[in-house]
């Protein structure tokens, strides 16, 4: 089959490689020079050749030819059949057959043209089990992939592909070693000891990739003939990372609660003792200073700073273990951080550190409780601050989340960091990195956020520090 048409009507190349993608038959895009520009998934599946393979190579290797393009074309239009136009083509063996094409040719100077191999599509028969293996590889939430002897990828879900960072189109029918090529292979999750018999169960994996992590439900096994050889392998994962997630959160509950219940039962009696020393103490604090006892005056200073302090802890611990009276109302946060600035600048410059308050433009208004808003963003800033010792920049920013319906409050330092190790503790009560930390502070903020229906997130690259609070707006 011949024609002249023009495939103009398909707008842009990335819109082409999809429309070829769709074509349930195989197809091939050249140039003039018969030099192949892009293939589909089902040259690839009946010919046996990796993308890499066929791309920029000669028509030639798919169909028997000699000349350009142009010529062939000029040669298969020159022809009067009296029916569909047939060649010859060969698969990557060297096997060969005959196939009807059709050949599409753009109106431009210097052409592309659209080869149909009209014969060569999928076996509408597929087998029973070939067709479960199709409908598995397109499943959006199950990671599949196939080998063959050789390791060779056979087949791959879209998920897995999205997962382990690869296009489908370029890892098929191509080896293990060169598709995943710069990870180690102690460190890939689809290694070549797939074909010597290793099986898992269930095995729980984390996985990351472009910095996301993932939770991984691993199954593999080995795939046998009827003389029971090994023919190939498989691998199913599942992500559980939500899964994982939402466990970790009822895990921090849990602590959060059983803090909350000792803290419920022995503040007030905490406080009470400590009401009657400090009062005696400030009684102290007077006497020896109108008696110019100006040492034992300097030890009482001392000793109520360190009585305000257990104080501050036992509110804290208040403030975990139960829920506050929190003030709701419509805040602007334009004027929180117009109140909140000078003391962050104040904190800053005693540390030699310079702040940028960096807003996209108005910041909207949120519904939630004024003083804790402050008490979070003052205390993450402080936080940032002493992270960066002697030097640096604390950054305030905002952007609307990408689901759209929240705030975030980005504060970033230019510190060191938080370890790998450490990052996912941070919020964990009594966990401190500081020598002289109470642990609380996080673990206070995370809770007035969370009560106010928003969310904490912190990232770290190994340099720097980024908090994001999110908050819904109106």
């Amino acid at each position: 089959m011949k024609t002249k048409f023009s495939f103009n009507l398909f707008g842009s190349f990335r819109s082409m490689e999809q429309f070829m993608q769709q074509l349930p038959y195989a197809v091939l895009l050249t140039d003039q020079s018969g030099r192949i520009i892009e293939c589909n998934e089902a040259l690839l599946r009946v010919t046996g050749y990796t993308r890499q393979e066929i791309v920029g190579h000669h028509i030639h290797v798919i169909i028997p030819c000699q000349g350009t393009m142009e010529q062939l074309y000029r040669e298969w239009t020159n022809k009067e059949w009296e029916s569909p136009l047939e060649v010859e083509w060969q698969d990557k063996s060297g096997m060969t057959g005959r196939t009807n094409v059709m050949v599409l040719v753009q109106d431009a100077e210097d052409p592309l043209y659209l080869v149909h191999l009209l014969n060569l599509a999928k076996d509408s028969n597929d087998s029973l089990p070939q067709r479960l293996v199709t409908q598995l590889a397109s499943d959006i939430y199950l990671g599949i992939v196939v080998l063959d002897r050789a390791a060779k990828i056979i087949e791959i879900s879209q998920m897995a592909c999205r997962l382990l960072g690869v296009e489908r189109f370029n890892v098929l029918n191509q080896h293990i070693d060169k598709a995943f090529e710069g990870i180690p292979e102690e460190h890939r999750l689809i290694k070549r000891e797939l074909l010597k018999g290793i099986k898992l169960q269930n095995k729980a994996m984390s996985w990351t990739n472009n910095s996301q992590r993932y939770e991984l439900l691993v199954n593999s096994n080995t795939l046998h003939d009827e003389a029971g050889r090994i023919v190939g392998a498989y691998v199913l994962f599942k992500d559980v990372t939500n899964l994982r997630s939402f466990e970790q959160k009822i895990e921090r509950s849990d602590r959060l609660a059983m803090i909350g219940q000792i803290a419920a039962g022995t503040a007030h009696e905490i406080r009470n003792p400590l009401t009657s020393i400090k009062g005696f103490l400030q009684l102290f604090l007077q006497s020896f200073g109108e008696s110019g006892m100006e040492r034992e005056r300097t030890y009482t200073e001392i000793m109520l700073t360190e009585i305000n302090r257990i104080n501050s802890l036992v509110s804290e611990f208040l403030l975990l273990s139960k829920q506050r009276d929190v003030q709701y109302q419509i805040v602007d946060l334009n004027t929180v951080f117009e109140e909140i600035l000078p003391i962050v600048n104040s904190e800053a410059l005693l540390h030699g550190i310079d702040v940028q308050y960096l807003p996209a433009g108005q910041l909207p208004m949120v519904v939630g409780d004024t003083e804790l808003l402050k008490q979070v963003f003052l205390n993450i800033c402080k936080n940032g601050i002493e992270a960066m010792e002697k030097e640096g920049v604390l950054s305030i920013s905002h952007h609307i989340d990408v689901e759209g319906d929240k705030i975030s409050i980005d504060i970033h330092d230019t510190g060191p960091g938080i370890p790998v190790y450490v990052i996912d503790k941070i919020f964990d009560p009594f966990f401190t990195t500081k020598e002289e930390g109470t642990g609380l502070g996080l673990s206070v903020c995370q809770k007035i956020i969370h009560d106010l229906g928003g969310q904490i997130r912190v990232s770290s690259k190994g340099y720097g520090t980024s908090f994001h609070i999110l908050l819904p707006y109106i």
